[in-house]
């Protein structure tokens, strides 16, 4: 199994066996990369306007990884999503 995180992921059109979309409300979104150091509004709506939307991208998703109900949370989600791939991965 081989993971890459490549942020623009689906609006670059690459093909993916998998794609794990991490998610959470909008507001936390929003809060998040607020805080980032020297986030202004303007560099924000920059960001979001290069890419599609989160209900876009989850739609896309193969699995998705809620992030707003902490760190152990979306490791136990990740886990997861690793057996199903294994279990599919022994399958074929």
């Amino acid at each position: 199994i081989v993971l890459l995180d490549i942020p623009l992921l689906l609006e670059t059109g690459i093909q993916a066996d998998a794609v794990v979309v991490a998610t959470a409300p909008e507001h936390v979104q929003r809060a998040r990369v607020m805080a980032r150091p020297g986030m202004t509004e303007e560099k924000f709506a920059a960001l979001l306007g290069r890419q599609m939307s989160d209900a876009q991208k989850r739609a896309q998703a193969h699995y998705l990884v809620v992030t707003d109900k902490g760190l152990d949370h979306a490791r136990e989600q990740v886990k997861m999503i690793l057996a199903d791939i294994r279990a599919k991965l022994a399958d074929a």
